[in-house]
């Protein structure tokens, strides 16, 4: 790359000592170069006149390649210049709809105030992919909850915890008044989250721990439409607290306390381990962080 470089000056010189001014080295280093390049090519670059030097043929062809390198190169060099000032780039985000609307789009707004001309990407596709696409980098990151298995290459970086929990409307709020066994529960029209998803691994986990089997009423897609059916009062619902806080804050819903509980569960940040993120994807993380 230092040999084109050299060439790349020396043509546009055409002069191997105004060249040497301009590089600030040696004319000698300057010829050296020069000669490893043609030498490396197997071809002269240049005709050597009383006045200086000029372009042969193959120097001619070369050089405009030469030229259209180097510019790329240079403009890519500011790009990155523009990122390390974290005004600029794109944060490409992976994320449930449900934790987008729940979580995220309060963090981003406060953000995007702040950094406005950065872009904010959302993928939306099921963890399973989204997990494919950072490792082929087509995604920077991932905010989801934890998976029961973590990936050994894949790096986790806490924000909260939340749990799962059964809820219902106010036609179910006898059931709220004490923590209910949950064999007592079952017996009653239960909607979950189809599978796969993490919510349905959680609850079938939680079930054959205590022996226990259900039918559901409904199988629902995502977590988003199986809060709806459960504020209309369709049945009891198992989903995430951090999803449903609102709702619970503004009596929509009640959370019905069960025995044996159900455990804690951790959510934010997935990363590729060991990948080296732009300065402004870096800053958004810490953003999120909760002691930002």
């Amino acid at each position: 790359l230092n040999n084109y470089k050299i060439f790349y000056e020396v043509a546009k010189c055409k002069n191997i000592t105004k060249a040497s001014e301009i590089l600030n080295i040696s004319q000698p280093a300057v010829t050296k170069h020069i000669k490893n390049l043609e030498d490396q090519l197997g071809n002269p670059l240049f005709i050597r006149t009383k006045k200086g030097v000029i372009l042969n043929e193959y120097g001619e062809k070369i050089f405009l390649n030469v030229k259209q390198a180097l510019n790329l190169l240079n403009e890519s060099e500011k790009e990155i210049s523009e990122y390390k000032k974290i005004d600029k780039g794109t944060i490409k985000i992976g994320i449930s709809t449900t934790l987008a609307r729940r979580y995220l789009i309060k963090h981003i707004k406060n953000f995007h105030e702040k950094y406005p001309n950065i872009v904010i990407n959302i993928y939306t596709d099921p963890t399973k992919d989204l997990i494919k696409e950072l490792k082929n980098g087509t995604i920077d990151l991932i905010i989801s909850k934890f998976p029961q298995n973590k990936d050994l290459d894949l790096e986790y970086i806490t924000l909260g915890r939340t749990k799962y929990i059964f809820t219902c409307n106010k036609n179910y709020i006898n059931l709220t008044n004490k923590k209910i066994n949950i064999k007592d529960i079952v017996n009653y029209p239960i909607l979950l989250q189809k599978s796969p998803s993490n919510s349905r691994d959680v609850i079938e986990k939680y079930l054959k721990e205590n022996n226990l089997h259900i039918e559901p009423k409904m199988n629902i897609a995502s977590s988003s439409l199986l809060v709806d059916f459960i504020e209309l009062g369709y049945g009891i619902g198992f989903v995430t607290k951090l999803y449903i806080e609102k709702e619970l804050e503004t009596k929509k819903l009640y959370e019905i306390k069960v025995t044996p509980d159900t455990s804690e569960i951790d959510y934010g940040i997935i990363l590729l381990k060991n990948n080296i993120l732009p300065s402004h994807c870096k800053k958004f993380i810490e953003y999120l962080k909760p002691n930002k």
